[in-house]
């Protein structure tokens, strides 16, 4: 059974009124088509995180989105998001974006191999119509362009 994610934020921990949660005009979701260990992996985090020398995410409606470095020696991880959640990833950013642990599974080969770079952006935005004909389709060029088999939504 999936997580419904999405809903028990939307009752749990957004300010009130409630947020509502718009479906998109179509569906995005498709079939998983290699298997992991055969695939390049890339994740998705929506904690609106970057690298420290990284232009920062600024408005709470901010639809840019950085691209960071897979190696976790890279630099350090700053999350900009303006969640309250983000005290604990805040001293620890593996809580919300797990490259180390990406990494180590494509050393088992568990995954394929991991791509050169994952994508951060700010989650809790509430311009719909721009994220899906804007900021996803920009997202999704990325990641063909890295030749990303699966990517691995990390919420926040």
């Amino acid at each position: 059974m999936a997580l419904e994610y999405l809903p028990i934020m939307a009752r749990s921990g957004a300010p009130k009124p409630p947020r509502v949660l718009v479906s998109p005009s179509k569906p995005s979701w498709c079939a998983v088509a290699k298997p992991a260990h055969l695939s390049r992996v890339a994740l998705l985090s929506s904690a609106a995180l970057r690298l420290a020398h990284q232009t920062p995410f600024v408005p709470k409606e901010d639809l840019s989105y950085r691209l960071v470095p897979s190696d976790p020696a890279a630099g350090e991880i700053v999350i900009d998001h303006h969640s309250g959640i983000g005290r604990v990833p805040r001293q620890d950013p593996e809580i919300a974006f797990p490259r180390s642990a990406l990494a180590a599974l494509a050393r088992k080969g568990m995954v394929g191999e991991v791509s050169p770079f994952h994508i951060s952006f700010m989650g809790g935005v509430r311009r719909h119509s721009q994220i899906e004909h804007e900021l996803a389709p920009a997202i999704v060029e990325e990641l063909r362009r890295a030749q990303v088999d699966l990517a691995l939504l990390v919420p926040y």
